[in-house]
């Protein structure tokens, strides 16, 4: 595998099954710290976890749900996309007048409760971070840093390697981003070692769909659907059907605090 990724925002495209691990990120919430209020206070970021061999089956079960309820898995012409804030708004192409859609949520749902998956979440509340340091740490790196360093061990305790999708942002962010994580990765973090972080192999960025639109990456998808229902469970301590459907996927279910899942703030912090 090429260190290209290390220099320059890269996608990645190698879905082979070579990979021993993968693991996608996408964050719900805003990250700023900059005139927030209370209704956005909370930020986190899920990280779905998918083995190599996994990959084609997991692509296959997706694609199968689009291509039965949308003409060549397509709408308005762009590969149709599993975004949460579509699907549970019931708009665009998940308006039901377009498509079945209890019998898809349905099939939908199930999927991703067989799908062979492990979940790492971390959620950060703002007002928390900012009393305990007059500096803090930028909430997006404060939440990825976390995943990081559980992605690290999770690989080391299985002497296996790794990489990191992420879904892009922008150019100038993601190089941003990625001059920050390349040290990590290379030397370590305050909790976990070079040697532990360096069998993460790449950090990745992609979109949601291709240039073309033709096309998407289903496992950023289940990231997106993923991370909303664990959002919810940790700033709002609500248990949706498809977070009791994925909540045993947690790593180290059911001991899961500090673990799988780490919530910074307030008293009850896990």
């Amino acid at each position: 595998m090429s260190n290209y990724w290390k220099y320059s925002p890269t996608s990645f495209e190698q879905f082979d099954g070579k990979t021993d691990y993968m693991l996608f990120i996408d964050e719900t919430g805003v990250p700023t710290l900059k005139n927030y209020n209370q209704n956005n206070r909370w930020f986190s970021m899920t990280g779905v976890l998918i083995a190599g061999e996994e990959g084609e089956n997991i692509i296959s079960d997706i694609m199968a749900i689009k291509h039965k309820y949308w003409k060549n898995a397509m709408f308005n012409e762009q590969r149709v996309v599993f975004h949460s804030r579509d699907y549970r708004k019931k708009i665009g192409a998940f308006n039901p007048k377009i498509i079945n859609y209890p019998n898809m949520s349905t099939e939908l749902l199930q999927f991703i409760e067989r799908a062979n998956i492990t979940i790492f979440s971390s959620g950060i509340n703002k007002d928390f971070l900012t009393k305990r340091y007059s500096h803090p740490y930028p909430v997006y790196w404060f939440s990825l840093v976390f995943l990081i360093e559980r992605y690290a061990f999770y690989l080391e305790e299985r002497g296996k390697t790794g990489i990191i999708v992420l879904e892009a942002r922008g150019r100038k962010e993601d190089l941003n981003l990625l001059r920050n994580i390349v040290p990590k990765i290379k030397s370590g973090t305050n909790y976990v070692s070079g040697s532990t972080c360096s069998r993460i192999k790449g950090v990745y960025f992609n979109n949601k769909r291709t240039a073309d639109k033709k096309q998407s990456y289903p496992y950023l998808e289940l990231a997106d659907m993923i991370g909303y229902e664990l959002h919810n469970k940790i700033c709002k301590d609500i248990e949706s059907t498809l977070y009791r459907k994925v909540k045993s996927k947690i790593y180290n279910y059911p001991n899961i605090e500090g673990y799988g899942l780490k919530k910074f703030g307030e008293d009850n912090q896990l």
